[in-house]
């Protein structure tokens, strides 16, 4: 008698229950933009464990109607299944979609990368181009490098008194002539040569 008394007052308790989120619920479902159609009326919670997974359920695809419609439509056709199979008696699939359905409502909203764009300012290809060395072109900049080091070397010679010291400064004198003509070839050859007749010098000095 008292298990009989047990099971009528929690059938009552999940019909208030029932009474109380049915309307709530079916509002839920009929959300998100007014673009869901209500959900079928689920069996009295309470009746057997069959009727309190489907009621889960109900409650699942209405949550997901409204935050995640993608999930909730099909959660809500699995739904409506496991109320067609539990009306006609067929409790062990009604059980299956069921599950089925709060698989589906419990399912992650996919996720919306947003594109990402430069906040730099695009420039045409003429602004970005590199700008020329301020003495010149490569070439001369690399040729009065060349005048440079043969600058130096003469100097050294001459400091050092080497005979070949006027040697170099002719192949000074002559890469000068050809960097100011632009014959670059020309200054590599005889500023090379004058370090070579300064550095030749050096070397032989006991």
């Amino acid at each position: 008698m008292r298990m009989l008394a047990g099971a009528r007052t929690f059938a009552a308790a999940g019909a208030r229950t029932f009474a109380a989120a049915g309307p709530l619920t079916l509002a839920l479902a009929a959300g998100a933009a007014g673009q869901t159609v209500p959900l079928t009326t689920p069996p009295q919670p309470g009746a057997n464990a069959t009727a309190n997974l489907i009621f889960d359920a109900m409650l699942a695809t209405a949550r997901a109607n409204a935050t995640n419609p993608q999930a909730g439509a099909a959660a809500a056709l699995s739904y409506q299944h496991a109320v067609q199979r539990y009306n006609v008696g067929d409790l062990a699939n009604a059980r299956a979609q069921a599950g089925q359905a709060l698989i589906a409502a419990n399912r992650a909203a996919p996720l919306v990368i947003p594109e990402l764009r430069s906040t730099i300012p695009q420039t045409s290809a003429l602004q970005t181009a590199p700008f020329p060395p301020a003495g010149g072109s490569v070439a001369q900049v690399d040729a009065d490098a060349f005048v440079a080091q043969a600058r130096g070397a003469v100097a050294n010679c001459a400091a050092l008194r080497s005979p070949n010291t006027a040697a170099a400064a002719a192949k000074l004198s002559s890469a000068q002539g050809a960097a100011r003509g632009g014959r670059y070839i020309e200054v590599r050859s005889d500023a090379r040569a004058a370090v070579d007749l300064c550095a030749a010098a050096t070397s032989a000095r006991p």
